[in-house]
Parts: structure tokens; C-alpha cells; sequence
């Protein structure tokens, strides 16, 4: 509170959460698994969330030699639940300003505190030092908002493109079924997989929009399913175009009022799916 900047609100757990419910009609296993979810949002781009899930009711091998789920629970026989699997994600989004962030100062802050500390020169040189704030406030605006311009000193419109690029890295560990069972240990083996995925946003000008998102496939070392789409807005209605372009090619054009009581009759939609689509390439 001493700090001139005011209070700064920084999130240690974002989320926290675990759940595990009876079933009290079941004749058997009427216990759920336990499920447990933790999200930490470090910084305003940086994002990590993890989910981990434990079994109930511990494997036995009946009298043929399979594998399965018995009755008998794991805490029963003094182990905690039974490590199913779990899974993590780390996400992290650039921007216009991340890289102003990183390597510079963002400019504006000075600039707008410059244009207070000569509004209220300004105002102390003219001996209205003890003028109302409402009055203070009105003799501001008459000098013009340049913060919330969008005309630049030399009357051109400033030039603004936003963007984002978010990247997010997965990873993944399940149990194997399908791998050798231990019977020591009464365990199947884990599986880890790994993900990734990319998105981007672009607004090229005032109500035109370009979005992306694809990913890349560890399994198969090639690109997941890649979407490309372009949207503009037409005030009272909308337009948009969006392409698939890998591994199933389609596309998806949409016209329609942007009214949620006018969006299902005054609309116009054309679309293709990969079953009735030509090869593009």
C-alpha cells in the first residue's frame, strides 16, 4: 500500500479443485475415482493447468487369468488410489506488447503522464488550483483525449494492427491397457503423449479479423488439422470465410444478420465436407 503505483493483485492458485462422489443406487463399486485440476496463471500470457485422475477400486486377476476391476478398494488395502494418468498444459501468449515489455518501455504511460503534470501547470499558472473536480475534469477534455485518439498530431488515422499468437505444449500420461501388466505391483504401464497446438488472431483494419489455428502431431511428425478464417463485420450483419486446409480440406462461407432474433433467417451459408470436396492438391 506504500507503493505509489496503489495494490497489485497477483494470483498464486487461479483454480483448485478436487471431486469424488457415491453413488448410493449402486449395488457395486458405488465410489467414484478421484479427480484433481490445478490452474496457475502466472503472468497475464503465461498460463499452466494440470489434471490428474486416481482409481478407486483396485485391479484383481480372476480365475482365467484376466485382468480387471475388483471390489476392493485401494485404500482398503492401506495405497492410495490407483495413479491413472494426468495431464498438463503450458500455454503462453505474445502480443503487441510482449516484445515492448521484453526489450523496451512502453512510451505512452510517460506520455500521458507528461500531458497531467502540463494540465495541471497549466492549470496552478491560471490560479485555479482549487477548481472541482468535475470542473478539472471538463477543462481536460476540452484540451482533447489523446489517449483515446485515434488521429495522430498530424490529422492522419493511427496506424494500429493487433495481433496474438498463442502457443500451447501438452503432455500427457495415461495407463497402457494395452501394454504388459505387473503383477507384483498389480500396474499397467504408463504411455506419455505430447501435443501441441499454435493459434493467431490479426485485425488487419477496423472490422476485418484473420484467424489460424493448427498444431503439430508427435505421433504421426506431421501437422494436425489446420483451419484458416477471415471474417469481416458489416455492422448490421456479418461475413465470414474460413478454410480447412489440412488433413481434410473444406470450406465454410457464412453471411448473416448479426441480430440473434434475424441471424437464422436472414442468412446466406455455403459449405463443403472432405467427403464431397475435390482434392485441392
Amino acid at each position: 500500500d506504500k507503493d505509489s503505483t496503489g495494490y497489485k493483485k497477483i494470483s498464486l492458485i487461479d483454480e483448485y479443485g478436487l471431486r469424488m462422489s457415491y453413488n448410493m443406487a449402486a449395488e457395486t463399486r458405488p465410489w467414484s475415482d478421484l479427480s484433481m485440476r490445478i490452474r496457475l496463471k502466472l503472468t497475464k500470457s503465461y498460463t499452466f493447468s494440470m489434471n490428474a485422475q486416481f482409481a478407486t477400486y483396485a485391479y484383481e486377476i480372476d480365475e482365467k487369468g484376466n485382468v480387471r476391476v475388483g471390489d476392493k478398494t485401494e485404500y482398503s488395502q492401506g495405497r492410495f488410489g490407483r495413479f491413472q494418468g494426468m495431464s498438463q498444459n503450458i500455454s503462453y501468449t505474445f502480443n503487441n506488447q510482449t516484445f515492448k515489455n521484453w526489450f523496451g518501455k512502453d512510451k505512452s504511460k510517460d506520455n500521458d503522464s507528461e500531458d497531467d503534470e502540463e494540465l495541471d501547470y497549466e492549470e496552478n499558472e491560471d490560479g485555479n488550483s482549487n477548481l472541482d473536480p468535475e470542473m478539472r475534469k471538463a477543462k481536460r477534455g476540452a484540451k482533447g483525449d489523446k489517449k483515446g485518439s485515434t488521429v495522430d498530431e498530424d490529422g492522419y488515422l493511427k496506424f494500429t494492427m493487433p495481433w496474438s499468437f498463442s502457443v500451447s505444449y501438452g503432455v500427457t500420461m495415461r495407463e497402457n491397457t494395452s501394454g504388459k501388466f505387473n503383477v507384483k505391483r498389480m500396474r499397467y504401464p504408463y504411455k506419455l503423449t505430447h501435443t501441441m497446438n499454435f493459434s493467431g488472431n490479426i485485425r488487419i483494419s477496423q472490422g476485418w479479423n484473420i484467424n489460424f489455428t493448427s498444431g503439430y502431431d508427435f505421433n504421426f511428425k506431421k501437422l494436425s488439422m489446420t483451419t484458416a478464417s477471415l471474417s469481416r463485420d458489416l455492422h448490421c450483419f456479418s461475413m465470414s470465410a474460413s478454410v480447412v486446409l489440412s488433413p481434410y480440406t473444406s470450406y465454410n462461407f457464412t453471411f448473416a444478420a448479426n441480430s440473434s432474433t434475424l441471424a437464422d433467417a436472414l442468412k446466406w451459408k455455403k459449405q463443403s465436407s472432405y467427403s464431397s470436396n475435390l482434392e485441392w492438391y
